[in-house]
Formats: C-alpha cells, structure tokens, sequence
C-alpha cells in the first residue's frame, strides 16, 4: 500500500472519530437539557416569615440542574429573600406592591438556608426558610 493511501485512511479515522466524539458531547448535551426542569416558586415575606405558596413550609424543593425562577413579593414592609452560601450568592430586595421575580440554576446540591438580610428591624433577622436541591440520580 502507498504512503499516500495510508494517509487518507488515517485521516479519515481521524475525522469519523472526532465526529463521533461531536456527536456524542451534543448527545450529552441535548440528555442534560432534556434533565433540565423549570420550576416556579412564588415566595411571601409578611408578619416576619416566609410562606411558599404550594408548601406546608418555607422550603424550595428542587432537583440538581432545574431552573428556578421565584417571584418574590413582602406584604408589609419591605424585605429580602437572601442566600449567601455558595455557589448562590442570591440577594433581592422587595418592597410592598412591588414583586421582584429572579432565576438561577439550582446547579448545586444540598440544603441552603434564606433569609431576609434587612436590618430596619431586628425581627427580619429571624426570618428564614431553605432551598433544597436535590442531586440528580
């Protein structure tokens, strides 16, 4: 066989294995989208608690990789919905009339604690309730 045709047949390997390592990362790609999930919370702050409406407790359950968006809406005075672990680092402030609505990945598993981080009156402080991320199987 000639140099030459040994060439052509390497590269073709060469080509049918990178596309078929392409094929298998959007494979990958369109099964982690296929995972993915967005869910909806609407989250209350009145009285200096957290109601999650849908809930029996102040708790946000999702699965590992789901889109969250929260509407976040306080009844009174004004509040916050603040979570400072990471990966998360959330912190939206509400006034009373004047829902804010956010989104994030819920990329990281675990149990992480929200809270209002005003500081008008010492109460806000002792409000919290916990985002629940559950790890994907």
């Amino acid at each position: 066989m000639s140099t030459h045709a040994n060439t052509g047949t390497a590269t073709r390997r060469v080509f049918v294995h990178a596309l078929l390592s392409l094929l298998g990362t959007a494979a990958a790609g369109t099964a982690r989208a296929a995972a993915q999930t967005r869910r909806d919370f609407t989250v209350v702050a009145r009285n200096y608690s957290f109601t999650v409406i849908g809930s029996d407790a102040p708790e946000i359950r999702v699965m590992q990789n789901d889109l969250v968006q929260v509407t976040f809406s306080t009844e009174d005075i004004p509040h916050s919905f603040a979570i400072e672990e990471a990966p998360y680092r959330i912190m939206r402030r509400a006034e009373s009339g004047k829902p804010v609505t956010f989104s994030f990945r819920a990329d990281e598993p675990g149990r992480f604690r929200f809270y209002c981080s005003l500081t008008a009156d010492a109460r806000c402080r002792e409000m919290s309730g916990t985002l629940v991320v559950s790890p994907n199987r």
